[in-house]
């Protein structure tokens, strides 16, 4: 199936299955992205410039782009396997992440019967519809995660530094403001410890990770008390606050005003945020 899917991050240009002739080979070639070969039975040879891997059922060989590759079937017991081309801004973190080095190309999985089922997956849904584009896609990431998942996956250690749990704790509060959000919650999401969170929020930003998750909820409703005539007790829920009273105090603790008074002072009807 030959198939380009729309997202820069990810995305798909082909897959497919095939039963190799003895012999049968493809290249020398270069490719302008990547592709993973899946070995479900037999064996085969796998060569970049003039080094060679032999490679047989349970395996999986990366074509990286840019590369001169070549690869054939064993003459006895021709190899049979599926296969996936795809590119993305995303594709080299992904990548490393699975243990995948210019001298490692060829990795040993447990989980090829799965990766076969989610190729077929995407194959079957080959129509050019909306509904297909996130099937196909959504079985693209699937794929990864399986190959993550059997290969432990792990993050560098340079991304595994002070900013990198900085950013992903903003991202996860800044998406889940109008949830009943906790630290604790925070944390076990990065798989950090509570007190490690705190005192990266206090070296970092200055602040409390408390605190900056109420500063997060209170943004929020100033924007919803600006834009909208949603009521109160409504604001209140759509940032993560069950209780209106406590709202109402927590957001009057952080802008000296009650949220009657702000959207009273600040309400602005679309027809004119849109002048």
């Amino acid at each position: 199936m030959e198939r380009k899917t729309s997202s820069k991050e990810l995305y798909l240009l082909s897959c497919g299955w095939e039963r190799c002739e003895p012999l049968q080979s493809y290249g020398p070639a270069v490719r302008n992205y990547y592709m993973l070969h899946f070995v479900l039975e037999g064996e085969g040879h796998y060569y970049i410039d003039d080094k060679g891997y032999r490679v047989k059922a349970g395996q999986c060989f990366l074509v990286e782009p840019g590369n001169l590759t070549f690869y054939k079937a064993e003459p006895q017991n021709p190899w049979v396997y599926v296969w996936i081309c795809f590119n993305g801004d995303i594709v080299p973190e992904l990548l490393a992440q699975c243990h995948f080095k210019p001298e490692q190309p060829v990795i040993t999985l447990s989980c090829v019967k799965s990766i076969k089922k989610i190729i077929f997956s995407m194959m079957k849904h080959n129509a050019l519809t909306p509904a297909n584009e996130c099937y196909i896609h959504s079985n693209l990431y699937l794929l990864f995660a399986k190959l993550q998942e059997d290969l432990h996956a792990s993050y560098s250690d340079v991304e595994l530094n002070d900013n990198f749990y900085i950013t992903k704790a903003i991202e996860y509060i800044e998406k889940n403001t109008f949830t009943d959000l906790t630290v604790q919650q925070v944390a076990r999401y990065l798989n950090i410890s509570r007190s490690y969170l705190y005192a990266l929020f206090e070296r970092e930003l200055h602040t409390s990770p408390q605190q900056f998750l109420t500063n997060a909820k209170i943004a929020n409703a100033r924007e919803l008390l600006r834009k909208s005539t949603v009521p109160v007790a409504s604001v209140a829920l759509s940032c993560g606050y069950k209780n209106a009273f406590a709202f109402s105090r927590a957001f009057k603790q952080a802008t000296g005003m009650s949220p009657q008074l702000y959207r009273k002072t600040y309400y602005k009807p679309k027809s004119l945020i849109n002048t």
